[in-house]
């Protein structure tokens, strides 16, 4: 059951001129008015329905990682029960081009299955700035604590996974932070 903040979140992300190429600068718009629950809600349902955020592969990366307090706030309670019963050691997959392969900054968008991410790296339409470029499947084992957050309402499997968090966790000049 959606509370009242939740409801104004949801009233501004999808509200008028707002759609899944523009839905998560919406959230860049406001998140510092955004503390604890409100902004991991506002954080998840605006990633979950933005497309094409190639371009903000840093700035996603940093919101993430931002330190609010609730961050078990980015899932539900099924989601917290599901990543808890996982194994210590987990294998993620990513469908990603063969540069963010070869950069070896990957995006935090992973999933606990490959033909989720063989759809992602070779049939996914809509991240514009990437179609031109080569795809391929990346897998990786990782320990579960550093898995950020477990989030299925797409059936997708989807870990959230930070590969260079160090990188983002030192303060910056005109970071998101």
């Amino acid at each position: 059951m959606e509370n009242d903040a939740e409801k104004k979140i949801d009233e501004i992300l999808y509200g008028i001129g707002v759609n899944t190429f523009n839905r998560f600068q919406t959230f860049l718009r406001m998140f510092h008015k955004l503390r604890g629950k409100d902004y991991w809600y506002a954080l998840r349902t605006s990633y979950d329905s933005s497309d094409n955020l190639f371009h903000y592969a840093a700035i996603v990366k940093s919101a993430f990682l931002r330190n609010e307090p609730e961050r078990e706030f980015l899932m539900d309670d099924d989601e917290r029960e599901y990543l808890q019963m996982l194994p210590e050691r987990i294998t993620i997959y990513r469908g990603m081009t063969e540069d963010e392969l070869q950069g070896g900054s990957f995006g935090v968008s992973w999933t606990l299955k490959r033909k989720v991410a063989e759809f992602f790296a070779y049939k996914y339409e809509r991240n514009h700035a990437t179609n031109h470029l080569k795809k391929t499947v990346h897998e990786i084992t990782i320990n579960k604590k550093e898995a950020i957050a477990f989030m299925n309402a797409r059936q997708e499997f989807e870990i959230i996974y930070i590969n260079d968090a160090e990188t983002f966790l030192k303060p910056r000049r005109g970071s998101y932070q």
